[in-house]
């Protein structure tokens, strides 16, 4: 029954708000489901984090063992984030493993928090180390420079307070090649493993594209004494222009002298035999100027139509993989030992000998000793070629001196 009390117009407005309210209530249901969904959404999103850092945790030492060789070799940071990629990735339902973010937060944080003492090694700049002497120098223009200025003959210093030795600077007597490689994070794998010392070859490394001071090295030290320069590279666009800009000339740098550059890979050939997985390449520029460039830096029609989408680092081989890949290459192209003609290995012999000799002796005496008389053994070539493959890691005058020291000792 109607109020007789209120107007025709407060009935009316009642009767409008009755009807109209259950829509206001549903709007303001919906609106809040609005809400609701955007604060699902953004803890979703802050989630992400702690999404991604327990599935990284979850796998990270299996990820770990898997590209070190159960421990027993240094591993990058990238070697490791790509065996725990997939893993991840198949954790999370498919969503995309940021690399950089596994490799500088979420490996460093797992390292911290769990108080493992791995081996994990990061980039640094770019250096050239001699193996042996184990001389280092910065890839700079005043470090390249004075190294240059340095380089000459092997010299024999005779025996005094110190021990003799054989003085080398550069490749004459202890290196036959040089190994270019486009990361830095290798290096200390590499020493694990004595490659340098094994093969007799010197290791440069740039972070990426080389640098101007690295072709001068090689234009003048490669080119100018005859030593052939490896390059190990990424299946890239980046790793062929890598390997084109370290034997031609360009608008930064005119080369002297002609270097022989050879390709150790990675190659479409190798990743096919090594089973290594393909990632997704985002390489910038027009189809057709990708095209002309890998062409220009001599990758072949099937690579080209490969790296036009994809790509594949050496960071996917595990460190026992990459070393057993690298040594098969080198033996491929008769990279070995440096060993001396036979009148530089008599006059080490001489030297080491004479060196023993001053060792019973004072200083006063020292002067006095004339030129070593030890008879050489006929056979000294097969002597050193005999204790360095007992000793793959020894240097060739390492070689002599162990054997002038047992010849007198005997």
């Amino acid at each position: 029954m109607s109020d007789p009390v209120k107007s025709t117009a407060d009935r009316l407005r009642d009767s409008v708000l009755g009807v109209t309210k259950d829509w206001a209530r549903q709007r303001k249901a919906e609106e809040r489901r609005v809400s609701a969904r955007a604060n699902r959404a953004n803890l979703i999103r802050a989630s992400d984090y702690h999404n991604f850092k327990s599935a990284s945790f979850e796998v990270m030492e299996r990820a770990y063992m898997a590209a070190s060789a159960n421990g027993t070799l240094p591993a990058s940071a990238r070697q490791v984030m790509y065996q725990a990629r997939p893993l991840v990735q198949d954790l999370m339902g498919g969503r995309q493993l940021d690399d950089q973010y596994f490799c500088q937060q979420l490996l460093p944080a797992y390292i911290e928090e769990n108080d493992v003492e791995w081996d994990v090694t990061y980039d640094d700049r770019g250096h050239f180390t001699e193996p042996h002497t184990k001389h280092s120098i910065g890839l700079g223009t005043i470090s390249v420079r004075d190294y240059l200025g340095k380089i000459g003959t092997l010299d024999f210093e005779e025996p005094r307070l110190s021990p003799a030795k054989v003085v080398t600077g550069g490749p004459d007597g202890c290196f036959s090649a040089v190994l270019f490689i486009e990361k830095e994070g290798f290096l200390p794998l590499f020493e694990a493993v004595h490659l340098a010392e094994r093969f007799d070859i010197a290791i440069m490394s740039t972070k990426g594209m080389s640098v101007t001071a690295c072709r001068q090295l090689a234009d003048e030290m490669c080119g100018a004494h005859d030593v052939p320069l490896l390059v190990l590279h990424d299946f890239d666009k980046s790793g062929f222009s890598i390997l084109g800009t370290l034997g031609k000339d360009s608008t930064r740098y005119t080369f002297t002298t002609h270097v022989e550059v050879i390709d150790l890979g990675l190659r479409l050939e190798d990743v096919n035999r090594l089973g290594l997985q393909p990632e997704q390449a985002f390489d910038k520029g027009r189809e057709w100027t990708r095209r002309v460039n890998l062409e220009k830096n001599g990758a072949t029609k099937k690579e080209i139509e490969f790296l036009l989408k994809q790509r594949v680092e050496l960071n996917a081989l595990t460190s026992d993989r990459l070393v057993a890949f690298v040594e098969r290459k080198l033996k491929q192209h008769g990279i070995k030992k440096v060993v001396p003609p036979r009148e530089v290995l008599i006059k080490a012999y001489h030297l080491f000998n004479r060196n023993r000799e001053a060792e019973r002796i004072i200083k006063r005496e020292l002067k006095k000793l004339g030129p070593s008389s030890a008879k050489v053994p006929t056979f000294l070539n097969e002597h050193v070629h005999k204790y360095l493959k007992k000793n793959p890691q020894a240097r060739w005058d390492d070689a002599v001196q162990h054997i002038a020291n047992d010849r007198e000792a005997a």
